[in-house]
């Protein structure tokens, strides 16, 4: 059985938020380091979205079933779960710039609100973020109602009251 190396959520992360260029901005570091911070950081994203994800549904799997010095799975992602998990962290990154923006608009004071106000770009990045969390649960929901390997319904046993 192979194991799923982190780098091939990361991969997937960074493809999905490659037009972020704050994700990719570090100052007074080269480009090549930069991409190195880029992959410590998404590495801490699948730690949270592991969390996320246990915490609103029970996987038919152990996703905290991985090497943290190798950085890998001790099992192989089906290719719908490096989705899901790449979206969670997805989530997670955007629900943290969600909250500087949240600092941000706290330290402004009612003078500086007059002259700049970011209330529709506020609006809209949160509405974006809201869009995001739903597409996750619905996700996960189609997820935990199929079987992972085969992507067949999932049938409830009756007599345990399980599936």
């Amino acid at each position: 059985m192979d194991n799923t190396s982190f780098n091939k959520l990361i991969d997937r992360f960074l493809r999905r938020i490659e037009k972020d260029r704050d994700f990719f901005t570090y100052y007074n570091v080269d480009p090549e380091e930069a991409m190195s911070l880029a992959y410590q950081q998404a590495t801490g994203y699948i730690y949270d979205a592991i969390d996320l994800l246990v915490d609103r549904c029970t996987p038919q799997i152990d996703f905290y079933d991985y090497d943290k010095e190798v950085e890998h799975f001790n099992f192989k992602l089906t290719s719908r779960e490096i989705g899901l998990l790449s979206s969670l962290m997805r989530e997670v990154y955007f629900d943290r710039e969600l909250s500087l923006l949240k600092a941000f608009q706290v330290s402004l004071t009612p003078n500086d609100l007059r002259i700049f106000s970011p209330a529709n770009e506020r609006k809209t990045f949160v509405e974006m973020v809201d869009g995001i969390k739903a597409d996750n649960h619905n996700r996960i929901s189609k997820y935990v109602a199929e079987d992972r390997e085969t992507g067949l319904p999932r049938l409830i046993d009756y007599a345990y009251g399980q599936f």
